[in-house]
Formats: C-alpha cells, sequence, structure tokens
C-alpha cells in the first residue's frame, strides 16, 4: 500500500513539474513584456535566458532608453540570483553607464563588479583605471569602499 502512494506521489510531482516548465515557457514566449516582468522572479531562470531566444534582449539597442529601461527592470528582477556572476554585472553596469546621471544603481554595479573581479587581474585593473580617471563622478561613500579595498 504504501509503495502505491510513493508511486502516486512521483506520478503527481512530475506532471506538476511538467505543467510549470510549459506554463513558464510560454510566458517567457508570449509579447507583452509585463507578464514576462512579473512572472520572471518566480521562474529559475538567470539573465542568460532572457537576453537570448525568445526575447532577443541582447540584439536591442541600447542607445535606445526604453530598450534599456526594459532590460534594466529585467536585471532588477534577477540581481538576488545572479549576485554573483560576473557577466551579470557587468552587463548591469555596460547598461547603467548609459544613463549615469539620473541612474543611481550605476555606482552599486560598479562596486559589484569590482569586488567580484579582485581574482581577475585584468578587468580589476580596467576598473580602478575606470575608477581613477572618474575618481570626481563618484560618491563619498563609494570612493571609501573602492579606496580601502585597493
Amino acid at each position: 500500500m504504501k509503495n502505491f502512494h510513493s508511486l502516486k506521489f512521483i506520478k503527481y510531482s512530475l506532471v506538476i513539474l511538467i505543467f510549470y516548465n510549459i506554463l513558464s515557457l510560454l510566458v517567457l514566449f508570449i509579447p507583452i513584456n509585463s507578464l514576462k516582468l512579473g512572472f520572471w522572479q518566480i521562474t529559475p531562470y538567470e539573465h542568460r535566458q532572457i537576453m537570448n531566444f525568445p526575447n532577443n534582449f541582447k540584439n536591442l539597442s541600447l542607445l535606445n532608453s526604453s530598450n534599456r529601461k526594459l532590460i534594466n527592470n529585467f536585471a532588477i528582477k534577477n540581481t538576488n540570483r545572479n549576485a554573483l556572476d560576473i557577466d551579470f554585472w557587468n552587463y548591469k553596469l555596460i547598461i547603467d553607464s548609459y544613463s549615469k546621471d539620473t541612474n543611481s544603481d550605476f555606482e552599486e554595479s560598479f562596486i559589484n563588479l569590482f569586488f567580484l573581479t579582485k581574482n581577475y587581474k585584468n578587468k580589476n585593473l580596467e576598473l580602478k583605471r575606470y575608477f581613477i580617471k572618474n575618481y570626481f563622478l563618484f560618491s563619498n561613500n563609494t570612493k571609501i569602499k573602492i579606496l580601502n579595498n585597493l
């Protein structure tokens, strides 16, 4: 009898898992971005899946502010999931660099990328050079954090 219940549990679990994956893929393929944005938080996917097929956000021009805003909204939803991903913070830094004056996320992205690339000498050196050249553009808190870790 116990064996029967275990099989039933496994059967229902597989059905629920398959249904969830199909529903997730359907939402990712529909063209309504507001629905995707709301659903994106509960999916197990990371930023690479939203950037590539089916949405092709990587092909959108970053010169257009509405495209940057759309990509940044999906990136913000993915921040906790990709907190330790260097590629994610590098891409977010690129998006945030287009609107440094109006966007306070640039410094956060810069600091996160700076600390994550501590063991990657080339990238860390590039970030240090950028920081030195643009020293006066950063806030005092950011300056202190970076200078303490140089």
